[in-house]
């Protein structure tokens, strides 16, 4: 007999800690916009999580610093939280930075790898809600409603 830890991944996958508790999408998806902006977006049908930056490149993207780069959260009662929404002052003085990590880029600009942290906030700026450790892997590329081979 051995012990071990069992690692389940699935292969795209789009996951994530959300206030300390494992989150995952059963449907996630990338798209790009008429501007160029690329949004990946995972769902478990009840949730939303949009990680939004303003172009398709690799790197790393601050969020809280720029309306163009965004991690949003939408719940299951519909109240959208938004790294570009504001702490109220009771909350902090200072915005919350998160990162949307685009390591990789693959099959002709269709796969999307990287990795997320956040914590974003309701317009009143007093409820929040958080992501840590969050990945997604070769999330595809969805165009005009069909996803690239």
């Amino acid at each position: 007999m051995s012990c071990g830890d069992e690692v389940e991944f699935n292969s795209p996958a789009f996951q994530g800690d959300r206030q300390n508790l494992l989150w995952r999408a059963d449907d996630f998806s990338a798209t790009v916009n008429s501007s160029g902006e690329l949004t990946i977006t995972g769902s478990n049908n009840i949730e939303t999580v949009n990680l939004r930056i303003p172009q398709v490149i690799e790197g790393t993207f601050v969020t809280g610093e720029t309306n163009e780069i965004e991690a949003e959260y939408i719940d299951a009662f519909g109240t959208r939280f938004s790294t570009n929404n504001r702490p109220d002052e009771s909350v902090s003085l200072y915005p919350e930075l998160g990162e949307i990590i685009i390591e990789e880029i693959g099959g002709t600009n269709s796969r999307f790898t990287g990795s997320f942290r956040f914590l974003a906030f309701d317009e009143t700026g007093l409820n929040s809600i958080g992501f840590t450790n969050g990945v997604f892997f070769k999330v595809p590329l969805i165009t005009n409603g069909v996803t690239p081979e």
